[in-house]
């Protein structure tokens, strides 16, 4: 009797050691089982080794730590350690002092008690720039099959590309529904060499080449990048929300999405300013004059999330290409996108455009002349942001004079200077007249000095009325400037045809 007494008793201790809904035969788990400790202590994915550091600027440092921990940063530039007690919610942030240009490898060292201290180095002071957009910002050096075949003499240009102070971080792709505050997957800073120059962004590389030559400082360039990838869906949402006429973009091609996931995360970086290759996708949207207030959003946006004042932001005007393979030599959609496009320098302050008519390709939107486009680019900079002595715009019209079945095109002043034909080839022949009856006829062009003379064909209604140069989808010119630089397509009317 006993003995059952003592068996159910026993029975009863077990199930009630066990959960409710558990079978009598469930292990508990020891309750001396150690718990689970979580490193909280991080830096910002973009600040690495080999990175640049934005010069004549305070540098922020950032990451993540346990709450209300104190962060050492040694930065060998500087001459004492700085700190920083982490927030509530685990997050820190410093700024080092401004520091001139450094070409000689520096180190940085992130340390809080009780976690294994973060080291980097190589770290050279120089320029950095994010250079975003979609499929002709992403193209290499060398050939992507199989959609590129490389940029015009890839190998020599691969093999010569020895500039240790040139370094590039690509972002990888990503769509996120909100700002991220770091990279879900961070890429490496890579100093530049042959061993990885072909797969950079070739617009990018001959942009951070020409500044990093002519300048003799590092450079940094963000390469952030997707191919097929629409203007609004690298915008901020805040800068579509603020102009009611682009509220209707938010939700269309995954708005934001990547800004939020290749954009946002750098927004703390210092910097010194944007290059974008984009537009391609849009080329084809409805109002086509939304593009200029959609590309102005994205740079004000930008700007203002970036808090460094009115940064550059230099951009490309599409090439010329036969984008639906119709062979119509008179089609003009893509001109008049490319208008829009003129248009963003009227509208944000601190933006310039680079000319590409002279650098497409009939048959292909990823022409393989990345190094024309990376060398203006760079000259809008040494121009603009750097103050330097260079002619980084090519003709621009300024007016014409009617004469009878003659008319002259005046320019800009100091934009048409030399004007000439690469290789001192014949003009190719992309001007337009129309009299009041609003027919474009092609005219005769002539150089005259910094001018152009052109003759009216027979049966144009005289006075001209307007005049066209360019403006077709896919017109390859060679007009240009003593600078190498080719002469800008407009029209001087704003007809619908």
């Amino acid at each position: 009797m006993k003995q059952r007494l003592l068996v159910c008793l026993l029975c009863l201790l077990v199930i009630a050691g066990c959960k409710k809904d558990s079978p009598i035969n469930t292990v508990v788990p020891p309750t001396t089982k150690p718990p689970v400790i979580y490193e909280l202590f991080s830096v910002a994915g973009v600040l690495q080794s080999n990175m640049v550091i934005q010069r004549d600027k305070p540098a922020k440092i950032w990451g993540t730590a346990k709450p209300t921990s104190v962060i050492t940063i040694n930065a060998s530039w500087n001459n004492a350690p700085i700190t920083a007690t982490s927030t509530a919610a685990g997050t820190w942030e410093v700024y080092i002092p401004a520091s001139p240009a450094n070409a000689s490898p520096q180190t940085l060292s992130i340390a809080t008690p009780g976690e294994t201290d973060v080291a980097f180095n190589n770290i050279l002071i120089g320029d950095v720039w994010v250079c975003a957009g979609q499929s002709n910002m992403n193209m290499p050096v060398g050939p992507l099959a199989p959609s590129f075949g490389g940029v015009e003499n890839y190998a020599a240009e691969i093999a010569a590309a020895n500039y240790p102070q040139i370094r590039s971080y690509t972002v990888k792709e990503d769509y996120e529904s909100a700002p991220a505050a770091d990279f879900s997957s961070p890429a490496s800073w890579v100093v530049c060499s042959p061993d990885n120059a072909g797969s950079l962004s070739a617009t990018a590389y001959f942009f951070a080449r020409k500044l990093h030559t002519d300048l003799q400082v590092p450079i940094g360039i963000i390469v952030s990048s997707v191919n097929g990838s629409w203007c609004e869906t690298w915008t901020n949402k805040t800068a579509l929300q603020n102009d009611p006429q682009l509220s209707g973009y938010i939700g269309q091609h995954q708005s934001s999405t990547l800004f939020n996931g290749m954009i946002a995360p750098l927004t703390k970086l210092s910097v010194k300013g944007f290059t974008w290759y984009q537009g391609e996708n849009n080329q084809k949207m409805s109002p086509l004059t939304d593009y200029t207030k959609l590309n102005a959003a994205l740079i004000n946006g930008w700007r203002a999330e970036f808090n460094q004042g009115e940064l550059p932001f230099y951009y490309v005007q599409i090439t010329p290409f036969d984008d639906d393979s119709s062979d119509n030599p008179t089609l003009n959609y893509l001109a008049k996108f490319r208008e829009t496009q003129a248009n963003v320098r009227a509208a944000v302050p601190g933006a310039g455009m680079v000319i590409t008519m002279d650098a497409g390709e009939v048959t292909n939107h990823h022409p393989r002349y990345k190094k024309q486009v990376g060398d203006r680019l760079a000259l809008l900079a040494l121009s603009n942001a750097y103050g330097k002595p260079v002619q980084s715009v090519g003709p621009q019209y300024a007016s014409f004079t009617p004469n009878g079945n003659t008319v002259t095109v005046n320019f800009t002043s100091g934009t048409a200077t030399g004007l000439n034909t690469i290789g001192n080839a014949p003009i190719n022949q992309f001007f337009f007249v129309a009299g009041a009856d609003q027919v474009f006829r092609k005219a005769t062009a002539t150089i005259s000095g910094d001018k152009i003379v052109l003759t009216a064909p027979n049966g144009t209604p005289l006075p001209v009325a307007a005049v066209r140069y360019a403006f077709t989808n896919y017109p390859i010119t060679n007009l240009q400037s003593a600078a190498g630089l080719p002469m800008e397509p407009f029209r001087t009317d704003n007809w619908s045809n």
